[in-house]
């Protein structure tokens, strides 16, 4: 019993106290009447997860970052998904695809900008591939070997947004920000640069070539660079700029000159600037500035001088070496350039009144002797007007006798030049000439020529053919003297004649040793001489009796008075008294 008490379940026991609601207390409740929930719990989870979502998107987004295009003529250590883009070192983005353009012209790369890094995204924003490169400065971009390419991003200074960029080849010479002036030069196809080429000062590099462009229409090469600071003063309104390539080495009537720049730009050309020496350094320019690129220092200085007088030379003589660019000198110093040779040959005042004469045009720059390379050109003009009715002519000579070429030489001949008569060619004013150098040598020859056709050559060619006549007599004379001289010499006789002297002259000298001072018969002739002396000593008393007195001898001589000396001649003598 106990068992199955305990296997039957619970019976429910009514409540004694019913509620409200059941009144009846029944097992079952009633149901309630009440409004319906609209919105049910369940949708909160498919909510939370939409918000979940976008928050994602969102997030996913911001650190994206901007999508841009890039444009590039190759690609070229570029990989999807593994090149970078980077400013100062620093990842900024990377590259998402690599695609072909639909003209096959170029490539279109796609990549994505981190959002910090949007507002670099400008107009003048500069980006270029770094890889290994071996230039002029050296060897650069080596890390690119292990790492590999990536892109270099140059912030620009723009407002204006953008997201399609065109990578350059090479990095930019002048970097955005930085300090300097910008130059533009024109010149003609054979100086033409190339970017990145040095620009110098004095042998120092103060720049680089920017840009270089050709110029179909015009048919100039357009070259910009970048002066960097502090350089940038140096670029005046006075400066000159002259392509540097290689070694200059110019022989002509000036002589030989040789011009050597640096090492760099041996190798690599380049472009230099300067000052003229005789003329103020100038202000500083700006930005922009067009300059005009000369091939080389000469010719950029000889532009220095743009104060100019035409004149045109009317040369009957050869022209033969007298080219565009040589110097028209006064007396050693230069005052002007040859400009054309010949100038306008065909024209037709040229063969009315001038006959076969070529027409040369010069200038005459005064500019040349002033100290500050500026002239009053009316004042000069008129001075070369009193200069023309004193002789001034142009001469044409020889500057240097390798190369043949040949200069103007401006100089004053009162005595032999013709008097001035004003002439006009074409509009401008006709500089007189005279021959050159070599006509007058020529015409000094010629002359000389005449007046040796003019000389009676056939009585001067007779005396000569008596005088060799009489010559080639002369000359059989001396050989049969020459004969006979050669027959005396070789007698026997005269032969031992030196032999015979030499025995003569030891005797001599034997003699001589005898009469010398030691000798016997020095001494005895010493000895006679002597006593000859003292026999003359002697006799000299008789002789003077026999002078004085003669009777003597015979008689005796007579006694006299004693001699009395005279006295003085200013002493008066007493007079001998009678009684002694």
């Amino acid at each position: 019993m106990t068992e199955s008490s305990n296997n039957q379940p619970p019976q429910h026991q009514p409540d004694e106290n019913p509620p409200a609601d059941n009144p009846a207390g029944n097992d079952h409740p009633l149901a309630k009447v009440g409004n319906q929930v609209s919105i049910s719990p369940i949708w909160i989870v498919p909510f939370v997860a939409l918000l979940i979502g976008l928050w994602l998107m969102y997030d996913n987004y911001t650190k994206v970052g901007k999508q841009i295009t890039l444009s590039m003529t190759n690609a070229e250590g570029i990989e999807a998904g593994k090149t970078k883009i980077k400013v100062h070192s620093v990842d900024i983005g990377q590259i998402e695809q690599v695609t072909l353009s639909d003209d096959l012209t170029h490539i279109e790369v796609t990549a994505r900008i981190t959002p910090k890094a949007q507002p670099m995204l400008v107009k003048d924003t500069q980006l270029w591939v770094v890889k290994p490169r071996i230039g002029l400065e050296g060897i650069s971009g080596l890390n690119t070997v292990i790492s590999g390419s990536y892109i270099q991003l140059q912030p620009g200074k723009s407002l204006e947004e953008t997201d399609q960029f065109t990578v350059l080849d090479q990095p930019p010479i002048s970097l955005n920000g930085a300090k300097g002036v910008h130059v533009n030069l024109e010149g003609k196809v054979g100086n033409a640069l190339r970017v990145g080429d040095p620009v110098t000062y004095q042998g120092l590099r103060v720049g680089r070539v920017v840009s270089a462009n050709f110029d179909p229409k015009q048919r100039k090469m357009q070259h910009e660079l970048f002066i960097e600071h502090p350089y940038d003063v140096l670029v005046t309104k006075n400066s000159r700029f002259w392509t540097a390539v290689g070694i200059d080495v110019k022989l002509d009537a000036q002589g030989f000159r040789a011009n050597i720049p640096t090492v760099e730009s041996l190798i690599a050309g380049g472009v230099s600037f300067g000052h003229p020496d005789d003329i103020p350094m100038g202000q500083p320019v700006r930005s922009e500035t067009t300059f005009e690129l000369f091939a080389n220092e000469e010719a950029a200085r000889q532009q220095t001088y743009d104060q100019y007088i035409e004149y045109v030379l009317l040369v009957d003589d050869t022209v033969r070496g007298l080219t565009k660019g040589a110097p028209v000198e006064f007396r050693g110093l230069r005052i002007g350039t040859v400009m054309s040779v010949p100038w306008k040959f065909n024209s037709p005042e040229r063969k009315k009144d001038f006959r076969y004469a070529i027409p040369v045009l010069i200038h005459l720059e005064p500019g040349r002797l002033a100290d500050n390379g500026q002239a009053n050109l009316e004042e000069w003009k008129t001075r070369i007007g009193h200069m023309l009715q004193r002789g001034l002519h142009a001469t044409l000579k020889s500057g240097n006798l390798l190369t043949g070429s040949v200069y103007v030489d401006l100089n004053m001949d009162q005595k032999t030049y013709k008097p001035y008569k004003r002439e006009r060619f074409e509009g401008l004013s006709v500089l007189p000439t005279s021959a050159t150098s070599l006509a007058q040598i020529e015409q000094k020859l010629s002359d000389l020529l005449d007046k040796l056709n003019h000389l009676k050559v056939e009585p001067v060619l007779s005396g000569l053919d008596k005088n060799l006549q009489q010559s080639e007599v002369t000359m059989k004379e001396i050989r049969a003297l020459s004969v006979q001289v050669n027959q005396f010499i070789s007698q026997p006789e005269l032969q031992q004649m030196p032999a015979n002297l030499n025995k003569t002259m030891q005797e001599l000298q034997a003699t001589l040793k005898g009469l010398s001072p030691d000798s016997p018969a020095y001494q005895e002739l010493t000895t006679t001489l002597q006593r000859l002396d003292k026999a003359l000593r002697d006799i000299q008393p008789l002789a003077r009796t026999l002078n004085e007195e003669p009777s003597a001898v015979l008689f005796g001589r007579k006694p006299g008075n004693d001699p009395i000396p005279q006295a003085p001649a200013n002493q008066q003598v007493p007079p001998a008294s009678a009684n002694p």
